[in-house]
């Protein structure tokens, strides 16, 4: 049971924050998984991660949507803007007006995050932004970019595999060879 513990441990850290995941693995002492065990519960948690960030961010922009929507919409309302009338002129003299709707204002994201994962998506595309969100930024907040710029989900699956596949057999072989078994050999 508690073996059953430490790999829900790794999955679900590495399905979050996948740099923590690994390092987590190797310096703790209780954690007694192979190389190959390592890999596998670590991309096992990454992907489960991309999957479920990528439908939760999907659900997450509808509902901001829908709210900004009613929000805008119940605001224009109240500044009662219609067209200019119009005359129907067969049959009887009637007047009609029709209500104009502006289009919702941009939404402005402005931190240095997002501004880097822009200059990364317009400088490498889906694979760079792929490639440095295990690392760089967390599976949560690089899904929900790449939901949002990409449309083909399979390539967004895809690349996160190879990425995150590719970065767990790195990190793992590093802390392999450098034979870590504790933090405080790290400082020594």
């Amino acid at each position: 049971m508690e073996e059953f513990f430490k790999i829900l441990t790794l999955i679900l850290i590495s399905s979050v924050k996948f740099t923590v995941g690994l390092p987590l693995v190797y310096l703790n002492e209780s954690y007694d998984f192979t190389w190959f065990e390592t890999n596998i519960y670590a991309i096992i948690g990454g992907m489960i991660g991309v999957i479920v960030f990528m439908h939760v961010s999907e659900w997450l922009m509808e509902l901001w949507d829908k709210i900004r929507l009613y929000i805008f919409h119940t605001k224009e309302k109240r500044n009662s803007m219609y067209s200019r009338p119009v005359a129907d002129v067969e049959g009887n003299l009637e007047i009609h007006y029709e209500y104009v709707s502006k289009t919702l204002p941009a939404r402005k994201l402005f931190t240095k995050r997002n501004r880097k994962m822009v200059q990364i998506w317009r400088k490498y595309g889906l694979i760079g932004l792929a490639t440095l969100t295990p690392i760089l930024f967390s599976i949560p907040i690089g899904t929900f970019f790449m939901t949002r710029l990409a449309k083909n989900k399979r390539r967004i699956i895809l690349y996160m595999f190879i990425s995150i596949t590719s970065w767990s057999i790195l990190l793992t072989t590093i802390f392999e060879i450098m034979h870590v078994g504790s933090l405080n050999e790290i400082l020594k």
